[in-house]
C-alpha cells in the first residue's frame, strides 16, 4: 500500500482536471438539456439569490423548495450564481468541480487500499467503460444533481480515515465530510449506516473491540454532525423559507418496488450489463474472508476496505432487488465498486501483464486442463470482452439530445406573446430558471401518483392542471411523461397554440 504523496499524484490530478473540465466545458449549457430534476434545484438557487427566499415561486408567491436537491447542492449553486450570474453553465460548473473531486478522492482511496496502478485502473474503468451513457460519470457530472457532491464528501471521509495513523484529528475531518455527504443526498443514509455498523459487527466478531467501538463512534458522530448541519440550516433560513408539503409514499415508490418486470430488468442490468462490478465485489469479499490477522497499519486498510465493500455491495443489492430500476440509482454503488473491479483485473492478470494472460491461455489450450492461473486469465479476458461489448453498444446508443435552443426560443415566445400578468401551467421545471411570468405546477405529492401510475396503470393521478385557471399550458418531456395533460387534450378542453421544438403550448378553450 502506498501512502506518501508523489509527483505522479499531482500528474494524475492534473490529467483528471483536464479530462473533467476539457470534456465538461463543451456545450455545458446544452448537453444534455436542462431537465426536470435540475430545474427544481436551480429554481430554488435563483429565488434564493434574487429574493433571499429559499424556495420556488408558485403563482408569483413565495413557496416551498418542493423537489429541489438538498441544501449543500443548492448552496453551492447559489454561490456560483452570486459569483458568475444566473444561468445554466454557472449552475453546472459546480457539478464539474464536484466530479473532479469525486474522481480524485476515489484515486486517493484506491491508491491507499491497493496501489497506484489499481487506483488509475479504477479511473480508467469509469471514464472509458460506460455503465450507460445516461450515468457515465462525465455525463452525469455535468448536471445539477446530488450524486457527485455526495460521492466527493463520502470518499473524502474515507480518505481522512486512512490518514488517522498519522494524526487522530483526521477522524474529526472524516465525521465532517460524512455529515455533509449525509446532508447532500439522503439516499446515502441506509448504505452508509450499513457500512459502518456492518463493519463494526464484523470487527467485533473477530475480537477487535477497539476498532468496533471507534466505528460506532464515527457513525454516531456523523449522525450528530448531520443533525447539527440541519439545525444550522434552520437558523440560517429562519424567515427565508417555507416547509415542504408532505410527499407520502415517495420513498416507497422508488425504494421498495416489487413489480416483476422491474425486478427482472434491474437484475439483468447487474448480471449482464455490469458483470465486472458484481464479480469484483464477490472477489473482494472472498479475499477479506480469507485474510489472516494483520499488523496494526494494515488492519486500518482492511477495515476501510470492508467498509467500502459493504457500502457498495449493499447499494447495488438494493438496486437489483428493491429499487424502481432507474440506472442512476445504481451509479454511486458502481462508482465506489470500480476500485474492487480494478483490483480483480490487476490480480487476475498479474499486474495487467499481457504476457501472463497470453501464456496462461496458451497453456489452457495446449494442455486442455484448467489451472488456477488459466482460470484467472480466462475470467479476465471474458470480462474485458464483456466490457468492450457494452462499451461498443453504448457508443452507438449515445445520441446528443436536443440542444437548449428550444428552451431559449420558448422563453422568448412566452415573454413576448403573453402579458406580464399571465399565468403559465407546466410540469417542466427547467422553465423556472428563466421564466419571468407567474407559473404554477403540480404539488409534489402528484409525483408519487405519477410514479405509481407508471408502475400500475390502475393507479389514478388526481391532479387537474386547469384548477389554477392558467392562461397557457406548456407541455414538454416531463409533462408528457406525467400524462395528466393528455385527458385535457383528448377531451378538447385545451387547444394547441404553438409548437417549439420539444415543447407544445396549449390554451384553455374559452379563454
Amino acid at each position: 500500500m502506498e501512502d506518501a504523496v508523489t509527483v505522479s499524484d499531482f500528474v494524475v490530478a492534473g490529467l483528471l482536471f483536464l479530462v473533467v473540465f476539457g470534456t465538461g466545458i463543451v456545450h455545458l449549457e446544452s448537453l444534455p438539456p436542462l431537465w426536470f430534476d435540475e430545474g427544481w434545484t436551480v429554481c430554488v438557487a435563483r429565488t434564493w439569490v434574487e429574493k433571499s427566499h429559499y424556495g420556488c415561486l408558485l403563482q408569483g408567491e413565495l413557496a416551498a423548495p418542493v423537489l429541489s436537491g438538498h441544501f449543500p447542492v443548492v448552496a453551492s449553486i447559489a454561490l456560483s450564481f452570486k459569483l458568475f450570474g444566473i444561468g445554466i453553465w454557472q449552475a453546472r460548473l459546480v457539478g464539474l468541480l464536484y466530479t473532479f473531486g469525486a474522481f480524485f478522492m476515489l484515486y486517493v482511496v484506491g491508491r491507499r487500499l491497493y496501489n497506484q496502478t489499481v487506483a488509475m485502473a479504477a479511473l480508467g474503468l469509469l471514464i472509458f467503460v460506460p455503465f450507460k451513457w445516461s450515468i457515465h460519470p462525465l455525463f452525469l457530472g455535468r448536471q445539477v444533481l446530488g450524486e457527485m457532491p455526495m460521492l466527493f464528501f463520502l470518499l473524502a471521509g474515507f480518505a481522512c480515515v486512512l490518514r488517522t495513523k498519522d494524526c487522530r484529528g483526521w477522524l474529526a475531518a472524516a465525521v465532517g465530510c460524512w455529515s455533509i455527504a449525509w446532508m447532500a443526498k439522503g439516499q446515502v443514509a441506509p448504505f452508509f449506516i450499513a457500512s459502518l455498523a456492518g463493519t463494526a459487527l464484523l470487527t467485533a466478531f473477530r475480537g477487535e473491540w477497539c476498532t468496533a467501538r471507534r466505528l460506532i463512534m464515527l457513525l454516531g458522530g456523523s449522525w450528530g454532525g448531520y443533525q447539527c448541519l440541519l439545525a444550522a440550516k434552520s437558523l440560517l433560513l429562519a424567515g427565508h423559507t417555507l416547509p415542504n408539503p408532505p410527499t407520502n409514499g415517495l420513498t416507497e415508490a422508488i425504494a421498495v418496488v416489487f413489480v416483476p418486470s422491474i425486478r427482472l430488468e434491474t437484475i439483468g442490468y447487474m448480471l449482464l450489463s455490469w458483470p465486472e462490478y458484481t464479480i469484483g465485489l464477490v472477489y473482494a469479499a472472498w479475499k477479506l474472508c480469507r485474510a489472516e490477522s494483520v499488523h496494526r497499519e494494515e488492519a486500518l486498510v482492511q477495515t476501510v476496505r470492508t467498509m467500502l465493500l459493504v457500502l457498495s455491495g449493499s447499494w447495488l443489492a438494493w438496486f437489483a432487488l428493491l429499487s424502481a430500476g432507474e440506472p442512476r440509482y445504481a451509479f454511486p454503488g458502481l462508482f465506489i465498486a470500480a476500485s474492487f473491479t480494478a483490483a480483480l483485473l490487476y490480480d487476475f492478470t498479474k499486474g495487467f501483464s499481457a504476457t501472463f494472460v497470453r501464456d496462461a491461455l496458451s497453456a489452457l489450450v495446449e494442455t486442455r486442463r484448467m489451472t488456477f492461473d488459466g482460470a484467472k486469465g480466462l475470467v479476465a479476458v471474458v470480462l474485458l470482452f464483456a466490457m468492450g461489448w457494452v462499451t461498443a453498444q453504448e457508443r452507438y446508443a449515445f445520441r446528443a439530445r436536443e440542444d437548449e435552443r428550444d428552451l431559449v426560443e420558448l422563453i422568448a415566445y412566452l415573454h413576448t406573446a403573453t402579458p406580464p400578468t399571465a399565468l403559465i401551467e407546466t410540469y417542466d421545471s427547467e422553465l423556472f430558471l428563466f421564466l419571468n411570468r407567474r407559473y404554477t405546477y403540480a404539488p409534489p405529492q402528484v409525483l408519487v401518483e405519477v410514479i405509481r401510475h407508471h408502475q400500475d396503470s390502475n393507479h389514478p393521478v388526481t391532479y387537474d392542471p386547469l384548477q389554477a385557471q392558467p392562461d397557457l399550458l406548456v407541455v414538454g418531456e416531463y409533462g408528457r411523461w406525467a400524462e395528466f395533460y393528455r385527458p385535457l387534450i383528448q377531451q378538447g378542453r385545451v387547444r394547441l397554440v404553438q409548437t417549439i421544438g420539444r415543447y407544445q403550448i396549449y390554451e384553455p378553450v374559452g379563454t
